[in-house]
């Protein structure tokens, strides 16, 4: 069973603050009784079934223990061929595009939302796994690696998802990948939002004003953002930039900022329709790099998002054929169907036209 240091840390750490360390005493319970094989490289989702808890705020559980010390992060890669862990870092900026698997004696390249599994082990100061424990499960994993029966968890908080806990990036803001590194990302949707006539509307209001009404903005739309799975990837300006594991959470996202906008610019005749957002959304592969010190998005998806952005009226919400075609997201967007409308776009510095799908949603 776990040692009592460990125990003791994790309800010490609870107790300072209940709310926020979900779900509580249950979780206090299951570090008491946890054994070597629950506290080696734990699986916050396995965990999360056990509990009958919601997965992601156990996540933002676990990633509060380790900001507070109690636990550790691990950033483990998965062999492409055989599924065992070639390579695990405790920092994000130690990992690498690509590693080597010394069992396969292959090397592979990294992708966050595939290959890219995030555990938990206790802090070294207040509990150590059993050596003989340690070495049985090498045994076992070589074992299994000449069988070929290696397997990846059904469910495991892939990179991705780590990454796209808003706690996350505010607790480990510096957890960035190295400036000469890149990883792969199978899927990403990606948000860009703008804000109609910005320009006009400092001069119309005037500086203080207007910069009230733009931080008002920002606060709407950071909220929605982050209730439906996303997370900020950056501001420009008036214009910010958000990332989604799923299309249908950027969609989904994208209609409550939309909703919430119309709302807000119905409260009184001094800000009526001051506050116009254009949205645009695209999906696909890209890859994760560091610039300027925190995790950004580079590739052609990104462009293409933002060029899709710049397509749509104040109000609107554009996206793209890769979004609409998606079947969660399609049928979130098929309930607006009789709004949407249907054109080809060309788009700077893209060849070819662009298949784009147009929602006036602002008082939908």
């Amino acid at each position: 069973m776990a040692g009592n240091a460990l125990s003791r840390a994790v309800k010490e750490a609870i107790a300072s603050d209940p709310e926020a360390h979900y779900p509580g005493d249950p979780l206090v319970r299951w570090f008491e009784k946890a054994q070597d094989r629950d506290l080696w490289r734990i699986n916050v989702y396995e965990v999360s079934g056990q509990l009958t808890a919601d997965r992601s705020r156990l996540l933002a559980t676990f990633i509060r223990l380790a900001r507070d010390g109690v636990l550790d992060i691990n950033w483990d890669f998965h062999c492409t061929e055989c599924n065992a862990v070639a390579g695990t870092h405790r920092h994000l900026s130690d990992a690498t595009a690509g590693d080597h698997c010394p069992l396969c004696n292959l090397d592979f390249r990294n992708t966050l939302d595939a290959n890219v599994e995030v555990t938990f082990t206790p802090a070294a100061r207040l509990y150590s796994l059993n050596k003989r424990f340690l070495a049985e499960q090498t045994r076992r994993i070589v074992e299994a690696h000449g069988n070929k029966a290696i397997r990846l968890p059904v469910l495991f908080v892939s990179g991705m998802d780590c990454l796209h806990v808003p706690l996350f990036r505010e607790i480990f803001e510096t957890e960035t990948l190295s400036l000469r590194e890149s990883l792969r990302v199978g899927q990403v949707c990606i948000m860009f939002t703008d804000i109609k006539g910005s320009t006009e509307l400092y001069d119309r209001l005037g500086d203080s004003r207007a910069y009230a009404l733009i931080r008002d903005h920002f606060d709407i739309l950071f909220r929605r953002v982050e209730q439906n799975g996303g997370v900020i990837v950056k501001t420009i300006g008036d214009s910010v930039m958000a990332s989604f594991e799923k299309p249908v959470d950027g969609v989904t996202a994208a209609l409550a900022i939309q909703k919430a906008f119309a709302e807000f610019n119905r409260r009184g005749e001094a800000v009526r329709d001051e506050i116009l957002v254009k949205i645009g959304l695209h999906a696909g592969s890209t890859i994760m790099v560091n610039l300027n010190n925190r995790l950004d998005y580079f590739g052609q998806v990104v462009n293409m998002a933002a060029r899709i952005q710049g397509t749509a009226g104040g109000g609107a919400i554009v996206v793209s054929a890769a979004v609409r075609k998606d079947a969660a997201a399609g049928e979130r967007l098929s309930r607006h169907q009789a709004s949407i409308t249907r054109r080809m776009e060309s788009l700077k510095g893209i060849s070819g036209e662009q298949e784009v799908y147009s929602l006036q949603a602002a008082a939908s």
